[in-house]
């Protein structure tokens, strides 16, 4: 009875270790993802204006926080299409 005791608090006291570490590592691969920067096609290139984020939150990034021109994620030197996202103020 006393080992059996013994056994599951070590157990819970494992589960809760592996819990932390999974936390704070889905929040670090989170935080690696937000910030990207934004570009917006002038002539021929594609030239930085503001950081935005790839993952949708469901407002488009734009120059400023209260509009202006759509901002968009750099395929290559001359296309920036990929659409980005505003980051949390």
């Amino acid at each position: 009875m006393k080992n059996s005791k013994m056994l599951l608090s070590a157990g819970v006291f494992m589960l809760a270790i592996v819990g932390a570490f999974a936390t704070n590592a889905s929040k670090n691969e989170a935080g690696k993802l937000a910030s990207v920067p934004g570009y917006i096609k002038q002539g021929v290139n594609c030239v930085f204006k503001n950081n935005c984020q790839n993952i949708n939150t469901g407002v488009l990034c734009t120059e400023t926080q209260t509009g202006g021109a759509t901002i968009f994620g750099l395929m290559d030197a001359t296309h920036c299409a990929e659409p980005l996202w505003r980051l949390p103020n």
